[in-house]
Parts: C-alpha cells; structure tokens; sequence
C-alpha cells in the first residue's frame, strides 16, 4: 500500500522508474503536454478518490487514488509512431500488472494537438489517508 496520498506522484515515480526501461522519462508534474521530447515520457494525473475501488472495502485511513498515467513516445509524429506508442503502452501495463496495490482497468490513446499519440491508463492506487 503506498503510504500517504499527498506523496502519490512521488511514489509511483519510485515505484515504476526501475521496472521501466532505463531510457523512459518519468515527470510527476507536468502542467503542458509536452511538443518535444526525446525518450518515452511518463506523468501523472491524480484525477479523483474512491472509497471501495475494484468493488473491494477498504479500512479505515484507506483510500483508492485514481491516478491516470500518461505515456507518449517522441515517435509517435514520425510514420510508424503510433505503432512504437502501442508497444510502449503493453510495456507499462505489464509493470502494472504485477504491482499488489495498484490496479488498471482500461486505457485509450489519444492524439495531443502537436500531433502525438499517447495512451492513458486509467489506474487505482491504494493508499492511506494522514490526518493533518
């Protein structure tokens, strides 16, 4: 179970950066999609909480994060790039896949204005809740 939601971002960056290929790119924040880049890129998107996610009751303190992660390729405006944006995709569902305490249930790609693919992989994070 990750530890404390304020620190989601932070921790999913520890937990997936040595699963992932050495040459991928992981931004816990990124407030523009990016036009350049030149490694696969990953971020993330806390998008909302659940209290019994995947239909399981969580305990007291327990909270399911819903956290999108978002992967592009700097392939993907080059021919062949959204073919190179799939693989990427298969890549990190398989490292999701063998997580205990996360979960995803379905992904879609997408195409950002700059003409880039990107998968987002809709996941749940569970995670505890401190009091401030």
């Amino acid at each position: 179970m990750f530890s404390d939601i304020a620190g989601v971002r932070s921790a999913l960056k520890a937990r997936l950066a040595p699963a992932l290929p050495d040459h991928w790119s992981i931004e816990e924040h990124l407030s523009q999609p990016p036009t350049e880049y030149r490694s696969p890129l990953v971020t993330f998107e806390f998008t909302r909480l659940e209290s019994a996610p995947e239909g399981q009751t969580l305990g007291t303190g327990q909270v399911g994060a819903a956290v999108d992660i978002v992967l592009g390729s700097p392939k993907t405006a080059e021919g062949g790039g959204e073919d190179d944006v799939d693989q990427l995709a298969l890549t990190l569902v398989q490292v999701i896949d063998v997580q205990s305490d996360m979960y995803w249930s379905t992904a879609e790609k997408q195409r950002l204005t700059a003409g880039q693919w990107v998968w987002r992989v809709h996941t749940i994070v569970l995670t505890e809740s401190k009091e401030q």
